[in-house]
């Protein structure tokens, strides 16, 4: 039998009080905290362990004996970014044509889970929300970023989307209220912290899956069409993700008619905003549910903008491919594509109704509804990291300040997941969660890009050391 040493209890005491003793001074830094305050230069951040001890003007913040100093004079720090719409478990994606109509069904790619991680990673992004993926390599996943044996953001995910419809590896086939219900209460018990609805299902399925949901402790999501935006808020509905609700209900008259006379494919999501009004009482209507429920939106514009110009090489052949999965490439390349059968005239369509897709966002926002930053990454043309950085110039280009924005993508962000005591603004108790940038982006958002260092959870990490090995 093998004795272990006896450890005197002061040396255990000494370990105990270094450990918890570990401290890092951010000095010099302009600090933009998320919550939509204006820059402040000559900062200096005090950190113990993985949490924010003290903010204060360098000149009068102390910084404490033995600290570890890091010199950020001419850096901007930021909170961690958020992106609320991370597919990162898929796969390549295969259609069978022989069946009438078509299936479609995925295996997931654990390799490329893991690359995406890191990858987010190195463009800033501290936590995500997965939206939907299998149920249980999406939870397993999680938890092995929890645990520190996979690195990456950390992750709030969904299992797979319940819809009426069936595709392996991406749907839970649901078509009666028990059929919801069941499977609700499944995903549950597996861990997610989300389950998401899709888009046939029809009002009291939805209705059904807010409640169960609830009753288990989860959020609802949504991508709607055959329920409308309205009906979803007045049932309960957490969220809603994508800029497109794509409903008739919501249009008014004569716009309803001519909408649904011209109904075909994918084409319709773009389109729905020639006929919209926002003026319009439907659309007032369904403001006020959405206000009156809390219900936050993810636009994922960035995927939107890859639909409409899904015919340019800017979108099929864009410099940003290249931090994208090789086996969705692959995929996005050959079998599946969001414009199958579109004409010239379709794209022409989509790219009149884009000026109105960024008109939408900004009515949400100037109507109160809490925005929230997110990609839809995993499917065509939408890349780990490079594609939030995308969607805030899109923000932008909506009319929202940068400043904004940023808040969008940080304290919005913790806010619907239910996190900002913990993350989202730099904050004296809060996760030092950080992100160092080389130039102001309350000037220009395109610097969200140029990052110096990411931090997680007080650990410094630098871009180079995460993104994938890129050849010329």
């Amino acid at each position: 039998m093998i004795q272990r040493a006896a450890i005197p209890l002061a040396l255990l005491f000494a370990l105990s009080q270094s450990a918890a003793q570990s401290v890092v001074a951010i000095r010099g830094a302009t600090v933009i905290d998320g919550a939509g305050t204006p820059p402040q230069p000559s900062m200096t951040i005090v950190l113990r362990n993985d949490r924010i001890a003290a903010i204060g003007v360098a000149e009068k913040t102390p910084i404490p004996r033995g600290a570890r100093v890091i010199d950020a004079s001419g850096l901007f720090v930021v909170p961690g970014l958020i992106d609320t719409h991370a597919h990162y478990a898929l796969g390549p994606l295969t259609i069978d044509t022989s069946k009438k109509p078509a299936t479609m069904s995925m295996i997931y790619d654990h390799a490329a889970a893991i690359a995406s991680l890191r990858t987010l990673l190195g463009f800033g992004i501290t936590t995500i929300r997965n939206p939907g993926g299998p149920t249980r390599e999406s939870v397993a996943v999680r938890d092995s970023v929890r645990m520190g044996m996979i690195r990456g953001p950390r992750i709030f995910t969904a299992g797979l989307v319940l819809d009426a419809t069936t595709a392996t590896g991406l749907v839970a086939t649901v078509r009666t209220v028990e059929e919801v219900r069941a499977e609700v209460a499944r995903q549950a018990a597996m861990g997610v912290d989300y389950v998401k609805l899709y888009a046939l299902l029809r009002p009291d399925l939805i209705r059904a899956g807010v409640d169960e949901a609830h009753k288990h402790g989860v959020r609802a999501i949504a991508h709607l069409f055959l329920t409308s935006w309205t009906d979803a808020a007045n049932a309960g509905m957490d969220g809603f993700v994508h800029i497109a609700p794509g409903t008739a209900e919501l249009l008014s008259g004569d716009k309803r008619a001519a909408f649904q006379k011209r109904f075909r494919g994918t084409q319709f999501m773009l389109e729905w905003f020639n006929f919209v009004d926002f003026a319009s009482p439907e659309i007032q209507e369904m403001t006020r549910a959405m206000l009156a429920h809390h219900v936050n939106v993810d636009p994922t514009m960035v995927t939107f903008e890859a639909i409409a110009w899904g015919d340019s090489a800017r979108i099929t052949a864009g410099p940003d491919l290249r931090y994208a999965p090789a086996s969705l490439l692959a995929t996005w390349r050959g079998p599946v594509s969001l414009t199958a059968g579109w004409t010239p005239d379709d794209f022409n369509e989509a790219r009149r109704a884009w000026p109105k897709v960024l008109a939408f966002t900004k009515h949400l926002y100037d109507s109160g509804i809490l925005l929230t930053a997110g990609t839809d990454m995993g499917n065509p043309w939408t890349v780990p990291g490079a594609s939030l950085h995308r969607e805030l110039e899109l923000f932008v280009a909506a009319g929202i300040s940068p400043l904004e924005v940023l808040k969008i993508a940080t304290h919005n962000a913790a806010q619907s997941l239910g996190i900002l005591s913990d993350v989202g603004t730099i904050a004296v108790g809060k996760r030092a969660d950080l992100v160092a940038l080389e130039a102001d982006p309350s000037k220009d958002i395109r610097n969200t890009q140029r990052i110096a260092w990411v931090m997680q959870g007080g650990e410094v990490m630098r871009p180079r050391d995460l993104l994938p090995k890129l050849k010329e």
